[in-house]
């Protein structure tokens, strides 16, 4: 996980302005003025490819969420591909787990006492023949009581917006008993869009524009902000 100070991040030159899209990079990281005790919201790669539009994708909601950060509030990026998990796992399920290190591992106590950091979650994923990601489930279900309670808002993105996979993982965050957020968003990909590619084409950049996509986050943002204060 890599953090810096919040910056305005370069755009390609065909980029729309009003998204400030940033160059693909392995984790992205922007924080605001804070103290030790402040709120903390992770916003979690769903993909763990290469290469992947996800950092890309990071990079344009951190630039459209960071000026509306509530005081003394961070958010930070977490890219997957630097928290492995073990795929195969013994001792008792997550759910009858508690306290500091409770796992039989150290990547996964690792990843424990990184998510009991954090006070709430974006989810910013792809959809893979019409469900989320397998390394996303695998960090999920690895825990239990550290997901618990806390505000989720998921982001989806694919050809066709990623729909049926935001709901999947809208339904499993729901098993771990989280705020899930009532507003979602979806990002379809312009239709000449390349997949393979770890880019956001200038067709898709217009498409998001045209479609206010701008809007949409900010307004999914502003639900999900508000559960911050619902549970205080």
């Amino acid at each position: 996980m890599l953090t810096q100070e919040r910056r305005n991040l370069p755009q390609r030159p065909y980029a729309v302005p009003d998204y400030k899209i940033s160059p693909s990079s392995a984790s992205i990281a922007t924080t605001n003025h804070s103290p030790s005790n402040m709120p903390r919201i992770a916003l979690i790669l769903g993909s763990t490819r290469t290469p992947s539009a996800g950092p890309v994708l990071a990079g344009m909601i951190t630039s459209i969420f960071t000026p509306l950060l509530p005081a003394d509030t961070s958010l930070t990026t977490i890219d997957l591909k630097e928290h492995p998990i073990p795929l195969y796992t013994s001792g008792a399920p997550p759910a009858g787990l508690k306290g500091d290190n409770p796992y039989p591992d150290a990547q996964t106590n690792a990843w424990s006492a990184l998510i009991r950091s954090f006070d709430g979650f974006i989810f910013l994923t792809p959809q893979y023949n019409w469900g989320f990601p397998a390394p996303l489930k695998l960090a999920l279900d690895a825990l239990y009581h550290e997901w618990k309670a806390k505000p989720a808002l998921v982001v989806s993105y694919g050809s066709h917006g990623g729909g049926k996979g935001n709901a999947q993982l809208r339904q499993v965050l729901t098993g771990l008993h989280m705020r899930l957020c009532d507003k979602f968003v979806e990002l379809e990909f312009a239709k000449a869009h390349d997949l393979a590619g770890g880019e956001i084409e200038k067709e898709t950049e217009e498409k998001w524009r045209a479609e206010e996509k701008r809007k949409e986050l900010k307004q999914a943002w502003e639900v999900f902000v508000a559960s911050f204060t619902a549970a205080a």
